[in-house]
């Protein structure tokens, strides 16, 4: 099984267009965001700055296909997708490893069919004190060193969240997690955290600020549980459980928003206790942000500037940093998420997610009518390079455009700079 000079992921997901564009940003050592325009006839593709696998991602992956290649004789099974993409997910079923849970959570693996010779990897994600004692059960040696080096391929920026909450927990901090609460990271990190300390999860801004009319009694604590249910820890109280907070996050949500909503419960804490007690009523997190996340939000922004007829970004529909991206690309232009070059039917139709609806819909009139045009292309952190390389070429041959006209762009790469004003 062949990997690439990372040594992490196979090579069959690698895409040569796209590694040339990673290697032409590594030679010119620039560290702007600007995007990369590759000019295949009269279209130009930007593509941002970062995109793609993350380390995170990477190292599941490496993880996986390792057990695959160290233990051909043993059963192995994932505790649920390892990352938010069918092509991966698939490819690892092929090669042997069962899901004992599927994408909705549904069991489908019974414990008393894994036995204590089986390998369970855990997810990027990570996942629940609940799961993992029940692996235990099962008789796996889970929490030992060992096995956590070699099958828990949780994100370490993921457990560092964890280890955060941890030692907040022990000062006496309620934790907020900013998060999708049936996101597998969310539900992980609520499990791990409830065992030190009280827990809340808010979705956005919205929730958020109800979270701070609770904190100033601007509403009846009456309503809390109706509005919050199952949201929170076992006997949260938010009359006592309200009084220090520190705010962490799903990694995969927008670091904006994050922000924002620390901004929220810090400003409500300033307003009950003052200037001189808010630090201890409200702990400073920034350090629970995942890089990976923020460098591909902030270059997905750079693309803005350019001001792209359209983009197309590429990546798991339930992927929820690859959804932040669309959010992103929208604020200008339209923006479609596709699965694969497949979701490009031709250019006059296009078959995409709409995160709003969460279904598969078409659009007709998706690209102009007219060349020159310029596409934006980019992808989540769980989306092979292979996939965005497949809708490059694809987009190049609705206008005729072949592997000639690609070469002939990416022999004269340039690093995108917005006009001055």
């Amino acid at each position: 099984m062949a990997f690439d000079k990372f040594d992490r992921v196979p090579n069959h997901y690698a895409g040569a267009i796209i590694q040339r564009i990673k290697d032409f940003r590594l030679e010119v050592g620039k560290r702007s965001l600007n995007p990369t325009r590759l000019t295949v006839g009269e279209i130009d593709f930007l593509i941002p700055r970062h995109f793609g696998f993350c380390f995170g991602v990477e190292r599941a992956i490496h993880m996986a296909f390792s057990a695959l290649q160290d233990h051909p004789d043993r059963p192995i099974h994932l505790v649920s997708e390892i990352i938010h993409n069918p092509l991966v997910n698939n490819d690892l079923k092929d090669r042997g490893i069962d899901f004992i849970y599927d994408a909705e959570g549904k069991r489908q693996i019974e414990q008393e069919q894994i036995g204590a010779e089986d390998i369970v990897m855990i997810p990027a994600f990570g996942t629940t004190i609940e799961i993992e004692e029940s692996l235990q059960r099962s008789g796996l040696n889970s929490d030992s060193e060992d096995y956590r080096n070699r099958f828990d391929t949780t994100c370490p920026f993921v457990s560092k969240v964890w280890d955060r909450g941890h030692e907040l927990g022990r000062e006496g901090y309620t934790i907020l997690i900013h998060g999708k609460f049936n996101h597998e990271e969310t539900q992980a990190t609520h499990s791990h955290t409830k065992q030190h300390t009280k827990t809340l999860v808010v979705l956005d801004r919205c929730e958020a600020a109800r979270v701070a009319d609770y904190i100033n009694g601007d509403v009846s604590d009456g309503d809390f549980e109706t509005e919050f249910s199952g949201k929170y820890s076992e006997d949260f109280d938010p009359n006592t459980d309200l009084e220090r907070i520190a705010v962490v996050n799903q990694t995969t949500m927008l670091a904006e928003d994050t922000k924002e909503v620390a901004a929220i419960i810090r400003d409500a804490m300033r307003k009950k206790h003052g200037l001189d007690n808010l630090e201890y009523h409200f702990a400073d997190t920034n350090d629970t942000l995942c890089y990976a996340t923020n460098w591909n939000q902030n270059a997905t922004k750079g693309l803005l500037e350019a001001r792209p007829n359209v983009a197309v970004v590429v990546g798991g529909y339930n992927s929820s940093n690859t959804s932040h991206l669309v959010e992103i690309c929208s604020e200008i232009m339209p923006s479609y998420l596709i699965g694969d070059r497949d979701g490009l039917v031709s250019s006059e139709r296009i078959r995409h997610f709409d995160i709003e609806s969460k279904e598969l819909v078409s659009t007709d009139h998706w690209l102009p009518s007219q060349l020159p045009m310029t596409v934006a292309v980019t992808s989540g952190a769980s989306c092979p390079d292979v996939l965005m390389n497949g809708v490059i070429e694809r987009i190049a041959g609705f206008f005729g455009y072949q592997q000639r006209e690609i070469e002939l762009g990416l022999n004269e790469l340039q690093i995108f700079e917005p006009n001055p004003d």
